[in-house]
């Protein structure tokens, strides 16, 4: 295990004696639905999903969010400039959405599309034809079926990603109801299709399994599936071999080369839905190692890894769900990455919620924001952190 992580202050006091070159702390400009510097989803309290990715092809990041219990369901950001987004409706009835979801061109006419799932109440698994060049705020997308009626329900978590290395994308998600990890294939013509071929890849041991990304973890080409404390190698056809990371199923897990030129990825798993350590695990060629960055995260319902600071090195963004949770304590945390495997905590915000927050450059400066997307705390609202 290496050493525990240093407060922000002591560790750029530090480097500072040695020597070492580390990208100056970054400041932040807070913006938010209830500044008026972008309208709400909608009125509802249960803001469940949110992707950030260029719908329109201007080269500025757009931003997708879901609510479950109002209509429009959907939505989608574009940036006016002058700090201000403007709203679309991508879905305008009520649909009952879980966390996750992933964009990917379905349709393969260049622009990207969106898919989510259902939640505890719905087995449904849908995706959205994005319409460019052809938007209208009040006009929502079309809506296509990618799979129902199984019952396989609480589907938290989804991700795309051409899993097998045949050069075709496939969407791979957990149900919780069917304790399994799920795998469809985009049919040849999926505007037509009235749903996809899926499979389930991985039964599991036990109920609460969720948490995904998305990385070559082995080097051999094919992009593998992270998530539940397991890694997921590719062996042939539908057969996916589970590689035990950590006991830890219920978790938001990240991942990415924390320690530059290592082997094989590093990662970072957070308490989603419930409260518990924010760990990082290293491979050291016949085990996974495990590194403790913060003792206890309270519903860590938010987790990313990134150069946030655009230093060479990847840090650590981990946001709290403030209800349930830890209410106006709640905080927004970055532990910046020094590419050795050392960490520096800083504290962003107290008090504002996050839940499937993400991050990405928002306004096109080329600097990385923060998307603060709350799950009820204080809903409806949207937060967003400028860096300048």
């Amino acid at each position: 295990m290496r050493p525990k992580t240093l407060p922000w202050g002591m560790v750029v006091a530090w480097l500072g004696m040695v020597g070492a070159a580390m990208a100056a702390e970054p400041s932040w400009i807070y913006l938010s639905s209830k500044a008026g510097n972008l309208p709400t989803p909608n009125t509802g309290k249960q803001q469940t999903a949110c992707l950030v990715l260029d719908i329109d092809g201007d080269k500025i990041n757009d931003f997708v969010v879901a609510e479950r219990t109002l209509s429009p369901s959907v939505v989608w950001y574009k940036y006016q400039g002058d700090r201000r987004w403007a709203k679309y409706v991508v879905e305008s009835q009520r649909l009952n959405i879980e966390a996750g979801g992933d964009c990917h061109d379905i349709d393969g006419d260049g622009d990207p599309d969106i898919a989510f799932c259902g939640d505890s109440s719905n087995d449904g698994v849908w995706w959205w034809e994005n319409p460019c060049p052809h938007y209208d705020p009040q006009t929502p997308w079309k809506r296509h079926l990618v799979k129902s009626g199984d019952n396989a329900r609480y589907q938290h978590d989804s991700r795309f990603g051409d899993f097998d290395g045949d050069g075709k994308m496939e969407f791979a998600w957990w149900s919780q109801t069917a304790q399994q990890l799920f795998l469809a294939r985009i049919p040849p013509n999926p505007r037509e299709a009235k749903s996809w071929p899926y499979v389930s890849i991985f039964k599991c041991p036990g109920g609460g399994y969720e948490g995904m990304d998305v990385t070559d973890m082995n080097g051999d080409g094919k992009v593998d599936i992270v998530g539940a404390g397991y890694w997921f190698e590719h062996k042939g056809g539908d057969k996916f071999e589970p590689h035990k990371i950590a006991d830890r199923p219920s978790t938001k897990t990240a991942v990415g080369r924390l320690i530059r030129g290592s082997r094989m990825p590093q990662v970072v798993l957070s308490p989603g839905d419930s409260d518990g350590p924010l760990d990082w695990y290293e491979w050291d060629g016949a085990k996974w190692m495990h590194n403790r960055l913060l003792d206890k995260v309270i519903q860590g319902h938010s987790l990313q890894v990134a150069d946030i600071n655009r230093d060479g090195n990847l840090d650590i963004f981990v946001g709290e769900m403030g209800s349930p949770g830890a209410g106006p304590q709640c905080q927004t945390r970055i532990f910046w990455g020094d590419g050795r495997g050392g960490f520096a905590e800083q504290v962003i915000a107290v008090g504002k919620a996050n839940h499937e927050s993400k991050l990405g450059d928002l306004d096109g400066d080329g600097r990385m924001d923060i998307l603060g997307k709350p799950y009820s705390f204080e809903t409806p609202i949207l937060h967003i952190w400028l860096q300048e």
